[in-house]
């Protein structure tokens, strides 16, 4: 994956649970088309990498599309989901990839 460094600026997570020690980020984004869902693959890890140095120590992060109207296939949900886990892990990052559907 291309290089995901990019210039955040600070910090602030849709929401934080101080009890799970979990951060939220909610996404409305386009999934549809190759290109979109790559852009927006490569934009969740980047997301995910930035928090992750601002967040308390040992935080988890958790990332929620919300894909209403979009007519997105199961398979092409999984992939997203698989590649983004995979990516953040390298980094030593453990997420959790939830998608809103119809």
């Amino acid at each position: 994956m291309e290089e995901l460094d990019l210039d955040w600026g600070i910090a602030t997570p849709e929401g934080y649970d101080d009890a799970n020690r979990e951060a939220l980020h909610v996404l409305n984004v386009n999934f549809i088309g190759e290109a979109n869902r790559n852009r927006v693959v490569k934009f969740a890890c980047a997301r995910v990498l930035h928090f992750h140095r601002h967040l308390p120590k040992g935080s988890s992060q958790r990332v929620r599309f919300d894909l209403r109207g979009q007519l997105v296939s199961n398979k092409t949900l999984e992939f997203a989901r698989q590649a983004i886990v995979e990516e953040t892990a390298k980094h030593g990052i453990q997420v959790s990839v939830e998608f809103l559907t119809n």
